[in-house]
């Protein structure tokens, strides 16, 4: 077999022999070599793309292949990729004088798709020097009681739509909100004004609950929408949680680290700068994205980094340190409370699970717990 007509492999796995068994019954491998670490072959070149497709399917993550020789279908290839290139640049040059997507922000209450058929009603040609921009503005303005503005302007080959709609105030719509607990507590304390009260002293409500509803009901028995006013007092709990190893076996990164990159063409590769990764322990992270802002050629950076890590073991004891972790704990805490709020009680939990400690650290502090919508209490 001549050596400039090979493709080499070399590969980690750990069942790397029995990889090498399957490979054998449909491919001509030669030149194998084993140690401890790696395994070392080579194949027809014909059959390397093959294999090098069952490797990756396999899951065999360490792999170095190396194809040796020349073949037409490689040079027809990269003209292949060089025509495209030059295709492509031309299509691109030629289609930035056009409109080929309309896009809407802003829209909650209104209809993308009915705005976006509208504006493309408006459209006397997609050529983006024979849109009116001012002219669509004004039409959708006109045409939209919701919309109390418009802006409309091309970027690239889309047309983005920028609207803001008219907010309504509540009692013009009918339509009244309830009062929403903000905090975890216990009610202590209710001066309903109006609506209907879902909640009374002794209850433990959460975030999220209901506290007052936004109608009554009239001499009838009917029921009428109001704005719901109210305060609410509550003692409100303020929790931070921890939990402390005394016993801890961790991976941590040792500062080495391998950098690879690749630039790719419609899945096609035409510039990589891989590294061979040597690193027993890592961990890896990747990171893409498109280097044109533009759908004719698309261009995608993906860079692959691989840190090196290290198993270490950490042993501490909670006794010496259990001061300075509920310190922390409590601190913790404190960062949630609001300037001049008054503490009631503190407290703290531990937990003792083989070694493992539990933490939990509770502030309590009286706090109105519902939004009242601009109703003035008077203060007392």
């Amino acid at each position: 077999m001549k050596k400039n007509n090979r493709s080499h492999f070399k590969i980690k796995a750990l069942n790397k022999e029995k990889i090498l068994n399957n490979l054998s019954k449909d491919y001509l491998l030669f030149n194998i070599k084993q140690t401890d670490r790696y395994i070392e072959f080579d194949s027809n070149k014909e059959d390397g793309e093959k294999i090098e497709t069952i490797l990756l399917k396999n899951n065999v993550k360490e792999l170095s292949v190396k194809h040796k020789g020349f073949k037409l279908k490689t040079l027809l290839k990269m003209w292949g990729v060089i025509v495209g290139l030059i295709l492509g640049l031309c299509a691109y040059c030629f289609q930035y004088f056009f409109v080929f997507k309309i896009e809407v922000w802003g829209c909650e209450n209104l209809s993308d798709k009915e705005l976006i058929s509208f504006v493309e009603n408006q459209l006397n040609s997609k050529f983006r020097y024979f849109i009116n921009t001012k002219e669509i503005e004004i039409a959708v303005k006109n045409n939209f009681e919701k919309v109390s503005s418009v802006s409309i302007a091309i970027v690239g080959q889309s047309l983005i739509v920028s609207i803001n709609e008219a907010v309504l105030p509540d009692e013009m719509e009918g339509e009244f909100s309830p009062i929403i607990s903000q905090y975890d507590g216990l009610v202590t304390d209710i001066n309903l004004v109006q609506g209907t009260c879902n909640v009374q002293v002794g209850d433990i409500v959460q975030k999220g609950d209901v506290l007052v509803y936004p109608y009554i009901y009239d001499a009838d028995g009917e029921q009428m929408a109001v704005q719901p006013k109210a305060q609410i007092q509550a003692d409100v709990w303020i929790k931070s949680e921890d939990v402390f190893y005394e016993y801890l076996i961790k991976e941590e990164r040792t500062g080495r680290k391998i950098v690879c990159s690749e630039v790719s063409l419609f899945n096609l590769i035409i510039y990589s700068n891989t590294k061979e990764n040597s690193f027993d322990n890592y961990e890896s992270e990747v990171e893409s994205y498109y280097l044109t802002k533009n759908n004719i050629l698309p261009f995608i950076y993906a860079k692959y980094t691989f840190y090196e890590t290290k198993t270490i073991e950490i042993n501490r004891n909670f006794e010496e340190e259990k001061d300075e972790v509920i310190e922390k704990l409590r601190a913790k805490s404190l960062i949630s409370l609001s300037e001049n709020e008054i503490i009631k009680d503190e407290k703290c939990s531990i937990n003792n699970a083989g070694g493992i400690y539990y933490l939990s650290y509770t502030i309590t502090i009286e706090k109105d717990i519902g939004e009242s919508y601009g109703y003035q209490f008077p203060q007392s």
